[in-house]
């Protein structure tokens, strides 16, 4: 079953953007309007631009793209650029087009396109293909083996171990359209469980561990995880990797970040590299939700990445 569709939300933007390189100017705006609500609609789109940075485009003046910061600051500018405009009522596509080109003509409708649609177009194809489209659909899982599959997890866990949630992992990330090998090459440290294109720019470097207290799998195996991951991504000149837990204990597995305060999943940053970590809570709990003590605390066990990273350093 697949949960994910990546190869359709492009299809979709794809149709989008054509659109609006395609009109005219009774209904250009409306094109626009389309493509800004498709995205914002869109949770791994959302995603994508909520990790751009805050940024202002003045509208009112011209800024050549010399002047922008470049990167993720210009995307942002580009963006806040489409937003203004689409909040701002069919008016404001007149107004940037003439601040643009000094004049309203229909003809020069392709350079608002050019100068703030495609590089956003661009920059959402780019990331479908990457890192948070990875980290959309591990979160996606999460919810979905939380929600409706612990049960089973567990009675997988028992027959087959740390193997078989691997498994099960690597299925959901197929059916999701993550289709590469699953070379499971050894390092000093071990071996890295999803090894992923490792020859190509868009890497995947994950690792699987269980967190289960009846067999002393604790922050152990959470610091066996991070070194291992490491390993890969220096080894392979990657910058991203992902250790995912497997929580079999009632409480709760919170892992916690001075880098990332209140952001999920949390990341540690170490040198030019950022690792990711998410934990499956898929243990049987005392109680459902709606039963539960209300007011009180929830107890957690919490791991702070800070210190696994100490542990973990060579």
């Amino acid at each position: 079953m697949k949960l994910v569709y990546i190869d359709q939300i492009h299809n979709r933007l794809s149709q989008l953007f054509i659109e609006i390189a395609n009109a005219s100017f009774p209904n250009y705006y409306d094109r626009l309007r389309d493509f800004k609500n498709y995205c914002e609609r869109t949770p791994v789109l959302k995603h994508c631009l909520a990790q751009l940075p805050q940024a202002c485009y003045d509208l009112k003046r011209i800024q050549t793209e010399s002047q922008w910061p470049g990167g993720e600051g210009s995307y942002a500018l580009q963006w806040d650029a489409i937003s203004q405009i689409v909040d701002g009522g069919p008016g404001l596509v007149h107004s940037a087009l003439r601040n643009l080109t000094g004049g309203m003509k229909e003809y020069d409708l392709p350079k608002i396109t050019e100068i703030f649609v495609r590089p956003i177009y661009d920059y959402l194809v780019y990331q479908l293909g990457i890192s948070n489209t990875m980290l959309y659909i591990l979160l996606r899982y999460k919810r979905w083996v939380e929600w409706f599959e612990a049960e089973r997890l567990r009675k997988v866990y028992n027959c087959d171990g740390e193997d078989g949630l691997d498994r099960d992992l690597r299925r959901f990330l197929f059916e999701s359209g993550i289709d590469y090998p699953y070379s499971q090459p050894h390092s000093p440290s071990g071996r890295a469980d999803i090894v992923a294109e490792l020859e190509t720019d868009a890497p995947l470097v994950l690792e699987v561990k269980v967190w289960d207290s009846n067999k002393d799998y604790k922050e152990n195996r959470c610091r066996d995880g991070l070194r291992q991951v490491m390993d890969y991504t220096t080894k392979y000149g990657k910058d991203r990797g992902y250790v995912v837990v497997f929580n079999l204990d009632p409480v709760p597995l919170e892992f916690v970040s001075p880098q990332s305060t209140g952001e999920r999943p949390p990341r540690l940053e170490h040198g030019s590299e950022t690792h990711y970590f998410i934990a499956f809570d898929i243990a049987e709990q005392e109680a459902p939700a709606s039963e539960r003590d209300k007011g009180k605390p929830v107890k957690t066990n919490m791991v702070q990445l800070a210190e696994l990273l100490d542990q973990s350093a060579p």
